[in-house]
């Protein structure tokens, strides 16, 4: 029912926003828009509906893989599970362009292909890589996330950040990764499809190659969409639909290759239990990622896997609040660091755009003079 209102509230908005941009003639008519909004009330938007929306990801995926059928069975065909994830998503965007989301431009498909291809793979050697590292070791290196992304927005865009930029990241990078190092001894992983994890202290180089590729992966993705709103100016939607069609194709291969595909559609039809909660869980997702390429749109890579990045770690903060988990000295500290790298990022964010609206000024001034 809440994912259902959700859905009802995003179309709801976007056809305000729509109309409010433009009618027949592309005037601006009153009303309400988005676009008008402040950035930091859209960030605030954008980061609650990342938040809110897979929170819920993430309990229902727990419920599929925890599923035990009459006899013990259990589902696990997780590049099916992708291959939905990534069709539904292509769906739900589709159902907006259909609906007027549609920028007119020319689409260039071959980047669109590179960046849904890079995302899927990122995907699975990360979860390929829990079968030969243990979890923390994963969680360690996804949680430096941010490292490859503005490395990778150098490399391929030529994208300047300046020294303030740097340390932020770095300081978020380091306090995610000293919280999660000193937070105790933790389990192995519960499951990837069904699997667990490799229990900690036997790394192997080839699980930790893995998770390096999954990194640059994630920095090819973040560098790509970056450069393709250079290239030309796609809704929300168009982002949303493009990436996921790639994605789906590039899945589409694999799980008819893996056999995973009738496999999972056979597991499905004889357990419709796990299909309801398994549409679920793709809708969630769905208006998750409706919420990333909104990030992406209005700000950029590095701000989406801020906002990514972060969002585990304040759900951690939020679980110990509200349940009175501990913390030791050191997590402490790791929380005050990340505290200080997003509040030195947003700080730098706002004196940027004061100098901008100054400079801007000053300069009409003299146009006046």
């Amino acid at each position: 029912m809440v994912a259902l209102v959700a859905v009802y509230a995003d179309w709801a908005l976007y056809k305000r926003a729509n109309k409010c941009l433009g009618g027949k003639d592309g005037k601006k008519v009153a009303g309400f828009s988005l676009e008008a909004l402040p950035s930091e009330l859209k960030l605030l938007i954008c980061a609650g509906g990342i938040y809110a929306s897979y929170l819920t990801f993430g309990v229902l995926q727990e419920q599929i893989f925890k599923y035990r059928g009459p006899q013990g069975e259990r589902f696990t065909a997780t590049l099916f599970l992708l291959w939905v994830q990534c069709l539904v998503n292509a769906l739900f965007a589709l159902c907006f362009m259909v609906g007027g989301s549609r920028s007119k431009q020319k689409i260039p498909l071959f980047n669109f292909g590179l960046t849904g291809t890079s995302y899927i793979l990122a995907m699975l050697f990360s979860n390929e890589a829990l079968k030969y590292v243990s979890y923390p070791t994963q969680a360690l290196g996804k949680s430096c996330k941010m490292v490859p992304v503005m490395l990778f927005g150098v490399l391929i865009r030529g994208k300047k950040y300046r020294p303030v930029e740097y340390f932020c990241v770095f300081l978020v990078t380091l306090g995610i990764t000293m919280f999660q190092m000193y937070g105790g001894k933790k389990k192995a992983a519960p499951a990837v499809g069904g699997h667990g994890g490799k229990e900690e202290g036997g790394d192997s180089i080839y699980g930790v190659l893995l998770l390096l590729l999954s990194l640059v992966m994630d920095g090819v993705t973040g560098a790509v969409q970056d450069k393709l709103k250079t290239l030309c100016k796609p809704t929300v939607h168009e982002f949303m639909f493009y990436t996921n069609t790639a994605g789906v194709l590039v899945c589409s291969v694999l799980v008819v290759a893996t056999g995973q595909f009738s496999e999972g559609l056979s597991f499905c039809m004889d357990h419709p239990a796990l299909f309801s909660t398994m549409c679920w869980f793709s809708l969630t997702s769905a208006l998750g990622q409706n919420f990333i390429f909104l990030t992406i749109k209005f700000f950029d890579a590095l701000v989406l896997t801020t906002v990514t990045t972060t969002r585990k770690f304040f759900t951690i903060l939020v679980s110990v609040v509200m349940y009175g988990h501990s913390l030791n000295n050191k997590q402490w500290l790791a929380v005050l660091l990340v505290f200080f790298g997003l509040s030195g990022e947003v700080y730098d964010k706002y004196e940027k755009k004061r100098k901008a609206q100054h400079a801007k000024a000053l300069a009409g001034g003299g146009k006046k003079d």
